[in-house]
This record gives structure tokens, C-alpha cells and sequence, in this order.
């Protein structure tokens, strides 16, 4: 039976198939396999013309694969379940290793894991994958053990055992890219100095551990393999190609950080000399009560109450919401070394590089100079299509740093969307975010700078930045600008300020070639309002209604009574009263005390 035929018999069953490296477990041959598996010959029918001898994925997607390993004792672990819970029969692959694929239909879909249900049995359900029938490798074929018999439903036991899924932004297995030239062979360094894996030495968890390490280095699963394979003769044993593949899928797939977050280095930015970023942990043990006695060590403030020193900064919010003109009027105070919007500032040299080009920001540039005069504050603007998330790219900037006379203390990229875009990268691609988080984090340990992204929020604004949520887990502080206001919503290590209000006032800086003015804009300081700001909707309306009932005289509640009121209608999961809660305090109905008891602002 060919290849083909092999994949019209899945299909026929109803499995959504998509070819793999012929031979092998991994990697598929197509991206985005999870959302390109079919069971339409029409679709999934050229694959095979282009890889005739590629062996069948199938998307276990809407399904619950238990995957019994017997090298690990799966069978063992297979016979407690039964006899403890019991299986119906179903439809069964028998695997080359002389494991088994027992195939179910989920009532919804549960988490992939490995050694799930007892040691060697894995389970693999939405966005996973399981070799099919009809598929070999080098120690043998995928076979059914009973091609007539139907698929069951899974037991409710098994559901409930497993638990609900909990979707993951991060990429999936083979959604892991190539990595560049100059990566791989920095990863290669990196493993030419691991120890191989020891059997009955905690070899097992080991392997995984260094797959793991490998992929924050950048390279992709099919790279991994190709590495790994000079490392895999220095273990004892060494791992079969099914099993070191096994190991790869695993790591890959379960792995906690994003792909490459590892892949920048402070030494990829060759600037001149500068004080390394401050340590955020201690390096010494101490006691507690000399620890509470000891001065605080932290970077100190850029801007107080906004802005740290050596810190990764976002800074967002609606399309023509002023974030180009604020960010300008405070970069230039801190190169001025002044006092900005009545906060004080450590001054020094700024970089500001806007990724959408020089042009527009020529007219705001003029603005300022008309507003503060012609003195030479060290502001520097270099119009930019940098690459950070390739070594090539941060080298080029590095470059350009060091031409800059002093160090820089803040580094501004505006837009963060623009910035990928123009490298190929996509802001909602968890693998490209992380690796530029790394560029970033390898940017200020460089500089010691603070690092603005300038971004967008989405289209519901309530619901912060726009993209993948990858970049708010590296972020040490958000501002959000809307609304003539500045706001920050984050802030690591540091106490909240207050909101700080603004407007833009019309300048005229110069005329055009017909005579007529060209105008811009400068940042006036302006009041913030006091009481709420904009209406509410959704789940925010009804928690503040909920707060209402339950504190009519606005006597101050704690988060867990109030979030317990609101379960009615919220989702279960934890983030979503944060959220509400995120839009009441930045839209000004409620007041947080500094124990975090809640009451409804007043003024």
C-alpha cells in the first residue's frame, strides 16, 4: 500500500491527516499544521504528490489518543487503569516500539501530556498529533489492530481525570522556524558542552531538560534533531532515532518558555563600555532581619512614579490617542534632565528609532524646538528597518549606539508592530514576540537603558495591547495613553502613580511649498478628570453593578467576596476578574486601597 492509499484509508475514517517526514515521528512538512489538516483528498491530496513516501500525521483534535509506551511500563500502567476504572473497546493502532494508540471521542478537549494517566501513558488531544496507520519507521509499522471497530466515546472518568484544556499561546511543536545560520551554530557551542544522558541517573527527565534548553536557544525541532545527534553518541546509551525523536516532539511541545527566548545575547550589541544593567537579585544569602535592613538596590528611576532604569517598557493605546507626540515630549525632558509633568527625571542621552520612517516625525520634531528652543539636548533619531530579532540586525544597532557620545539611559522603537512587520515577524506569533523579548532583555543587560515599545491597543481597547500576550509576561511596566491621559496599568517592583493628564495644542512650524502653514502638534500638561471616564459595557458593567448591591453605602470589600458575587456571570478561570477589575480602575469607577480593598470612587 502506498503512502497515499495509506492516507485516503485515514481520511476515510474521518481523521484530518497532514504529512510527516517521511520515516520518522517529526517534524510535519507543512506550518500551521494543526490549522491545515483535512480530510479533503482535494486538500491533503497534493501533499503526497509532493512527498509521496512522507508518513501520516493525525490531528487528534476533537479526540483522546492514550498512547501506551510499553518501554516505560505503559502496559503495566494500562492494566491498573482498566481494572480500576475500565475502557470500552475501541479503535486501536498498534505502534513499531509495540505500543498501542487507543483512539476516543472527547465531549471536549483535555490537556496533551506525557505519562498522563501513569508512567508511559501519554495522552494526546487537541493540537497534538499521533503517527497513523499505514505510516513506518526504521523499527517497524504503524498497523491497526482491529481496522473494524468504531471509535468510543471517551468514559466520563477519563474527561474528568484529565481535566479541561487550557489553551497555550505558545507555538506548537513544528510552528518553531528555522533559526538563522549564526544561531544554530551558537546553539551547537552551547551543546558541545553538555554531558550526554546516564542511564538510571535521572537521564530520562535530563534529556528533556537540554531539548528543552536547546529550543530557548532558537533552532527548530527538525534543527534540534540534527544537533543532537553528535550529543546523543556521548550518552550512555544512546537514545534510538524513535526515542531521541520522541524526546524532541516532547520537549518541543510541552516546553514552558517560548521558542528562542534564549536566542539574543548582551554581546550581540557591540557598544562602548557602560555600566552593566544593577542585578534585580541578590547575590548573597542573608537573614531575613538583615535583609529588611539593607538599602534598597533596585536601578533606580529614569522618570519617578513612570519610568525605571534598565527596564522593558510598553507603551500603548488607540490609533491618533497622542502616544507619538507624549513619548517625544518625555524622551526629550530626560535628555534635557528635566523635570517632566512634575516628575523628576535622570537625565541622559535618548535613542529614538522610528520604524514607520523619519518622514512624519520631522514635523514633530520642529514642533519641539519651537516649543523649547534650538538648545542640543543629546536626543538622537535614527530612522530604522533593524532586525533585532536577528544577530545581524542587534550588531547594526550596536553600531549605532556607539556612535551615540554618551550612553543611552532610554531607548525608544516606535512601533513595536512596525518592527516586526518589516523583518517578516507578526505580532501575534507567540515565537516572534518571544524572540523579540529576548533581543530586548539582551538590550538593556547591554546598556543598561530603558527600552519604550511604542504599540497599539486592539480593537476592543479595554482589552490592553494588541498581538500575543508573550509580550506582556516580559514587560516590566505598561503605560497606557488615551484619552489625554497617561496611565500605568503595570509597574514591577514599583508602587502605581497617578494618571497623568495631557493635551495636544496645534503649532505652526513652518510653510510649504504653495505658502500654505505646516502645523503640528506640542504636549500641554492638562487635568486629569477626576471622577469616571467612559461608559462601561460587558462584564465590567455588571461587576460594578454587583459592587453597588453589595455596598450601598461604599463601606470597601475585599476581591474575594466581590468575586464570588460575580461567578454568576464571569468565566471561571481567574484572569477574567482581573480584567473587569483592570477596566473599572482604568476607566475610574473604583478606588484600590493600598491592603487592596476595593470602593467605588466617589468624586
Amino acid at each position: 500500500m502506498s503512502k497515499l492509499d495509506a492516507a485516503l484509508a485515514l481520511a476515510a475514517k474521518g481523521f484530518e491527516i497532514f504529512p510527516i517526514k517521511a520515516g520518522a515521528k517529526f517534524p510535519p512538512l507543512v506550518k500551521d499544521w494543526p490549522n491545515k489538516a483535512s480530510n479533503i483528498v482535494q486538500f491533503f491530496g497534493p501533499w503526497w504528490d509532493q512527498w509521496p513516501e512522507a508518513n501520516i500525521g493525525i490531528h487528534t483534535k476533537g479526540l483522546v489518543v492514550i498512547d501506551v509506551d510499553v518501554n516505560k511500563g505503559g502496559d503495566d500502567s494500562l492494566a491498573l487503569l482498566e481494572m480500576t476504572y475500565g475502557l470500552p473497546d475501541t479503535l486501536t493502532c498498534n505502534t513499531p516500539s509495540g505500543g498501542r494508540h487507543l483512539f476516543y471521542r472527547a465531549c471536549a478537549p483535555t490537556p496533551n501530556r506525557v505519562d498522563a494517566l501513569g508512567r508511559g501513558v501519554d495522552i494526546r488531544s487537541d493540537n497534538g498529533y499521533v503517527v497513523g496507520a499505514g505510516s513506518g519507521t526504521t523499527a517497524g509499522s504503524y498497523v491497526w489492530a482491529n481496522s473494524d471497530q468504531g471509535i468510543a466515546d471517551a468514559p466520563d472518568w477519563l474527561i474528568q481525570k484529565l481535566g479541561a484544556v487550557v489553551h497555550k499561546t505558545s507555538t506548537s511543536t513544528t510552528d518553531v522556524q528555522d533559526a538563522p545560520v549564526d544561531v544554530v551554530e551558537r546553539a551547537r557551542e552551547w551543546l558541545a558542552k553538555q554531558p550526554g544522558a546516564v542511564e538510571g541517573e535521572g537521564g530520562d527527565a535530563y534529556t528533556f531538560k537540554v531539548i528543552c534548553a536547546l529550543r530557548d536557544l532558537g533552532p527548530s525541532a527538525e534543527q534540534a534533531g540534527e544537533l543532537l545527534a553528535e550529543w546523543n553518541d556521548r550518552c550512555s546509551p544512546p537514545w534510538s532515532l524513535d526515542e531521541l525523536g520522541d524526546k524532541i516532539t516532547n520537549a518541543y511541545t510541552y516546553a514552558q518558555n517560548e521558542a528562542g527566548v534564549r536566542a539574543a545575547l548582551p554581546d550581540d550589541f557591540p557598544v562602548m563600555d557602560v555600566p552593566p544593567a544593577p542585578p534585580r537579585k541578590p547575590t548573597k544569602v542573608a537573614r531575613l532581619s538583615q535583609f529588611a535592613n539593607s538599602e534598597s538596590r533596585g536601578p533606580g528611576y529614569l522618570v519617578k512614579g513612570l519610568l525605571q532604569k534598565a527596564s522593558h517598557v510598553i507603551a500603548y493605546g488607540p490609533p491618533g490617542g497622542g502616544k507619538t507626540f507624549a513619548l517625544l515630549d518625555l524622551a526629550y525632558h530626560v535628555a534635557a534632565g528635566k523635570e517632566w509633568m512634575g516628575h523628576k527625571v535622570h537625565g541622559g542621552s535618548v535613542l529614538y528609532l522610528p520604524f514607520e520612517g523619519g518622514g512624519g516625525l520631522v514635523k514633530r520634531a520642529q514642533a519641539l524646538r519651537q516649543k523649547y528652543g534650538h538648545e542640543d539636548v543629546p536626543f538622537f533619531v535614527a530612522p530604522s528597518s533593524i532586525n533585532l530579532r536577528d544577530q545581524a540586525g542587534r550588531k547594526e544597532l550596536g553600531a549605532v549606539l556607539a556612535e551615540i557620545p554618551q550612553p543611552c539611559v532610554m531607548i525608544v522603537i516606535d512601533t513595536l508592530a512596525r518592527a516586526l512587520s518589516m523583518s517578516g515577524g507578526d505580532e501575534n506569533s507567540a515565537q516572534d514576540v518571544g524572540q523579540l523579548n529576548s533581543a530586548i532583555a539582551a538590550l538593556i543587560e547591554s546598556t543598561g537603558a530603558c527600552v519604550v515599545l511604542v504599540h497599539h491597543s486592539g480593537k476592543n481597547q479595554n482589552a490592553g495591547a494588541r498581538g500575543s500576550s508573550a509580550l506582556l509576561g516580559a514587560i516590566d511596566t505598561e503605560l497606557v495613553i488615551s484619552d489625554g491621559q497617561i496611565a500605568v496599568s503595570k509597574q514591577r517592583d514599583v508602587e502605581l502613580g497617578a494618571p497623568i493628564g495631557f493635551k495636544l495644542a496645534p503649532v505652526v512650524v513652518g510653510l510649504d511649498s504653495d505658502g500654505d502653514e505646516m502645523t503640528s502638534c506640542v504636549v500641554e500638561p492638562n487635568a486629569v478628570s477626576a471622577g469616571p471616564n467612559g461608559r462601561l459595557q460587558g462584564h465590567a458593567k455588571r461587576g460594578f453593578e454587583v459592587l453597588c448591591q453589595l455596598r450601598p453605602d461604599n463601606t470597601s470589600i475585599s476581591d474575594i467576596e466581590w468575586r464570588e458575587a460575580c461567578l454568576e456571570f464571569l468565566p471561571a478561570r481567574k484572569a477574567s476578574f482581573w480584567d473587569m477589575k483592570n477596566v473599572l480602575m482604568k476607566k475610574r469607577y473604583i478606588v484600590v486601597d493600598s491592603e487592596g480593598l476595593v470602593t467605588r470612587r466617589m468624586e
